[in-house]
C-alpha cells in the first residue's frame, strides 16, 4: 500500500554557517517507486541532497547474522513480524516490490537536481562494483566510511558517510576535522555510540521508518531497537535529524506515519 508522502522542514542555526543553505534528506528508498518523493524534492529545491542509506537492496547472510545478534526477545519478535508480513503480502497480493531501476531512476534525477551525497545502510552490505560505477554515472558521490570537502551555495562543508559496517578509525579522524561537518549515518542509534561526544554539527539518519506505526507521536517498532525506539523520526539535540523514510517495505500500511522528504534549513546564528 502506497500512502501519500509529505514534506517536513526543520531549521537549524549555527555560528559556522555564513549564509542560508537548504539540505534535502532522503532515506530508505529500498528500490521502491519514488516519483512522488522526487516531485516533493524538486518543489523544495534544495542546495544539496543527502541520501542516508538503504537506497538499494544489496544484502546477504551478514544481514541476518546482525538480526540474530539482537537479544532473544527482540529476535523472536522480528521473526514473527517477518512471517506475518509475508502472510499479509500473499493474501493481499501486494505488489510493492523492490526493483533496482526505481533506485537508479531516482538517483539519476537527484544528481541532476543538486549535488548529491549517499551513505550506505544495512541493506547495502554487498554493493557491487557495477553499483559504484552506476552511482558515479548518476552524479552521486558515494561516502562509504569516507568524506569529501564541498562548497555548496558558497558554504564550505565537510561531508562524511558512516556506513552500517562502520570504520571507527575513519570516524575518529573525521570527527576531529575543522569546519562545518555533516555526517550521513543510516543508523540513528550510532548517535549515542559514536557521535554524541563529538562536535559534528549535523547528523542525517533514517533506518527506523518512523516506527512504522505512530501512537501519541511516538514510533512503535524498529528492526534494530525493538519496541518504542528512542530515535524514530524528527530532530534531536538540534543536530540529529531522522527521516521516517521514503517507502513502505512492509505489506501492512504505515499508521499516522507518512513517507517523507525532509528539508533542513541551515542559517547563520
Amino acid at each position: 500500500m502506497k500512502q501519500t508522502a509529505v514534506l517536513t522542514e526543520y531549521e537549524i542555526k549555527s555560528k559556522k554557517i555564513n549564509k542560508p543553505l537548504k539540505i534535502g534528506l532522503i532515506s530508505d528508498l529500498h528500490e521502491r517507486k519514488a516519483d512522488d518523493i522526487f516531485e516533493l524534492l524538486k518543489i523544495a529545491a534544495p542546495d544539496m541532497i543527502a541520501i542516508a542509506g538503504d537506497t538499494l537492496e544489496r544484502f546477504g547472510e551478514e544481514h541476518y547474522e546482525r538480526v540474530n545478534e539482537l537479544n532473544p526477545i527482540k529476535s523472536v519478535f522480528f521473526i514473527i513480524a517477518m512471517y506475518v508480513d509475508h502472510a499479509v503480502r500473499v493474501i493481499t497480493r501486494n505488489k510493492n516490490t523492490a526493483e533496482p531501476e526505481n533506485a537508479y531512476r531516482f538517483l539519476k534525477a537527484s544528481g541532476k537536481l543538486a549535488p548529491s551525497f549517499m551513505s550506505l545502510g544495512n541493506h547495502e552490505d554487498e554493493l557491487t562494483e557495477n553499483d559504484r560505477s552506476l552511482l558515479s554515472e548518476c552524479g552521486v558521490t558515494l561516502l562509504d566510511n569516507s568524506s569529501v570537502k564541498a562548497e555548496i551555495n558558497g558554504q564550505e562543508l565537510l561531508i562524511g558517510g558512516l556506513s552500517s559496517f562502520y570504520d571507527e578509525e575513519w570516524f575518529k579522524g573525521f570527527s576531529e576535522e575543522k569546519g562545518f561537518k555533516i555526517l550521513l549515518c543510516h543508523h540513528p542509534e550510532y548517535y549515542d555510540k559514536f557521535v554524541k561526544e563529538t562536535d559534528i554539527d549535523l547528523v542525517l539518519s533514517g533506518h527506523n521508518h518512523g516506527g512504522q506505526f505512530r501512537l501519541f507521536g511516538k514510533g512503535l517498532i524498529s528492526s534494530s531497537s525493538g519496541l518504542f525506539p528512542k530515535y524514530d523520526r524528527g530532530i534531536f539535540e538540534n543536530r540529529l535529524v531522522i527521516s521516517a523514510g521514503c517507502s513502505n517495505t512492509a505489506a501492512v500500511p504505515r499508521l499516522c506515519n507518512p513517507r517523507e522528504v525532509v528539508i533542513i534549513k541551515l542559517s547563520p546564528e
